[in-house]
């Protein structure tokens, strides 16, 4: 049967990546175990259920639309009306009314990135056994040509809004194009690692009415003039706070890159963008990573609890699928289930934590190809001869001498990598004002001689402690954790919502005293970091969270609103009723 309509809104712009995006695909391929989403002709797209679910998601943050269900569930709830509701064990319900195409790709196709994911042990401070993976992303600059429609139904239920149908798709749309113009409507997954962050660019909005005759005309002739919508200057109150951290690094900062080089064999992590910019880079994981491994160290210092032992069995699954209090509601909780040895009765289904982290690159940057000038620098090929073939380097005394020739092989090579940091060396030189790097050599001692130990030399390209970053920013979706917080003391979140804030707190103020490292070999003195400032800024934000906005991090240590206060009294209560 069809649909009674009004007035048809449709909404085209451009999606533009800030960061990497991962919408998955559903094979594997050889560089990666997570691909992206592909359309037929084997080019990138961002499928329309996943812009849906999105945005679904983005107005359900907002109290506006009912996202805290205060106005309820069914087919007359807002969020249940604009993009449907079914009831359950039964074959009715009701359509959405806002529909979202495939977004294809614009322009030439683009060669995704692959990242690496590693699980880091809490007692070894090294890669977990069985945690890594690999995934697609799509670098920062690909486009996608978006396009939504919104019916407003004359003949559906009411919903349960102010003004009715009308009022509830114009107010939709409007705080849909707000929300992914001003970039806070995150796409796919890893969001809690700073994937997903897109920007809607140059929108465009036609409106026709197909109630009457002439509209409808209008619409089918695609005669309706387009317009460009008003765009508020400050984004919609979405209940998220936003954190920024100002920092230089004291010494070498890098993540190291999966790819290891042929003249020095450990080489950082770089992103490169769709223009073929390139720029070191700080994984949003691995600040992450860092956040919430230090979060667990607080929360099991103050239980008197070891972190688990993973030598004996999945420690490291046990501690993602059961994370202390706090750290689940912040940085999320793996599903538990059967497949862990479970029965089907104890299985839950895990939930997203409410920390994001963007990635944090480089203020330097570099073209491709100049990057590729000093990746590539490696030693001359030689061609193979038998040793027993004489050459012209060969020497009368080393074509009689046993031993001689591999000797003089190994000379021959050593010779040639020399040259070849000779060229490295000059390579950098070129790049130094925008990227300086250098050089650190590193050996193993025999326990034994006391001297260096045999195979046992590497080295490191780093940068140098004068490269400048980006600032590190940090989302906190607090209505989220308001939800977990709510009236239900059942539910086993509601304790960690509550210590959520002050374990917050703790880590960014040890964040800002220099306890967090950053990056690769940080027991080897690399990743010390200077914090400079920490910012907070955020609107609509519940409870005690609305008191960091607009303050930084010194000030509300150095003098506390109340709502902080008392919040850490009950972080402080908290542990002293529940000891070890």
């Amino acid at each position: 049967m069809g649909q009674s309509i009004g007035t048809r809104i449709e909404v085209r712009g451009t999606l533009t990546c800030l960061g990497p995006v991962h919408v998955g695909g559903w094979d594997t391929t050889a560089l990666a175990d997570l691909s992206v989403a592909r359309d037929g002709t084997d080019r990138p797209f961002l499928p329309g259920s996943s812009i849906a679910g999105a945005l679904r998601a983005y107005l359900a943050s907002t109290d506006r639309f009912g996202g805290d269900r205060t106005l309820g569930e069914g087919p007359t709830a807002p969020l249940d009306a604009l993009f449907g509701h079914v009831t359950p064990y039964s074959h009715s319900g009701s359509p959405s009314w806002i529909r979202i195409d495939d977004a294809p790709l614009t322009g030439e196709t683009v060669a995704p990135a692959v990242r690496d994911g590693v699980g880091i042990d809490r007692r070894s401070a090294s890669a977990a056994a069985a945690y890594l993976y690999t995934r697609e992303v799509l670098p920062a600059g690909t486009a996608f040509a978006l396009r939504l429609v919104a019916d407003i139904p004359t003949a559906a239920p009411e919903p349960r809004y102010p003004g009715g149908w009308p009022a509830l798709i114009h107010d939709a749309v409007e705080t849909i194009i707000a929300g992914l113009c001003h970039g806070r409507v995150p796409i796919g997954a890893g969001r809690g690692r700073g994937h997903g962050r897109v920007q809607l660019r140059d929108v465009t909005v036609r409106r026709a009415d197909l109630s009457e005759p002439a509209g409808l005309v209008t619409w089918l002739t695609g005669t309706a003039e387009p317009t460009r919508p008003p765009v508020a200057d400050l984004p919609p109150q979405d209940g998220r706070l936003r954190i920024t951290v100002s920092w230089r690094p004291i010494t070498p900062v890098l993540v190291r890159d999966s790819l290891s080089g042929t003249v020095v064999d450990t080489l950082p992590l770089t992103a490169t963008d769709v223009d073929g910019i390139v720029r070191l880079l700080l994984p949003g994981s691995s600040i992450r990573g860092v956040m919430r491994s230090h979060a667990e160290r607080i929360v099991r210092t103050l239980l008197r609890q070891d972190a688990p032992d993973h030598a004996d069995g999945d420690g490291f699954g046990e501690n993602l699928r059961r994370p202390p209090v706090g750290v689940d509601v912040l940085f999320g909780a793996a599903p538990v289930g059967h497949r862990q040895g479970r029965p089907a009765s104890q299985d839950t289904t895990g939930w997203r934590g409410a920390v994001s982290v963007a990635d944090c690159h480089s203020l330097g940057q570099l073209s491709a190809q100049s990057w590729n000038s000093v990746v590539t620098v490696s030693p001359k090929a030689r061609a193979a001869t038998a040793q027993t073939t004489p050459t012209a380097r060969t020497t009368p005394t080393a074509r009689t001498t046993p031993g001689a020739a591999p000797r003089q092989e190994r000379a021959d090579r050593n010779s040639d990598r020399d040259q070849a940091r000779t060229r490295l060396y000059g390579q950098l030189d070129d790049i130094s004002s925008e990227l300086p790097f250098q050089i650190s050599d590193h050996v193993a001692i025999d326990r034994w001689t006391g001297g260096a130990s045999d195979h046992r030399l590497f080295s490191v390209l780093e940068p140098s402690p004068t490269v400048r970053w980006e600032p590190i920013r940090i989302e906190i979706d607090v209505a989220r954790l308001a939800r977990f917080a709510g009236p239900d003391r059942s539910d086993p979140r509601h304790a960690s919502a509550t210590a959520a804030l002050p374990l917050l707190l703790l880590v960014l103020r040890d964040l800002r005293d220099g306890w967090l490292t950053l990056g690769y070999g940080s027991t080897r003195g690399r990743g010390q970091i200077e914090v400079t400032d920490v910012t907070f800024e955020g609107a609509g934000l519940a409870g005690a969270w609305q008191s960091l906005a607009g303050r930084t991090l010194d000030t509300i240590l150095a003098d506390s609103p109340t709502d902080i206060v008392d919040a850490m009294a009950r972080w402080e209560n908290q542990f002293q009723e529940n000891p070890a």
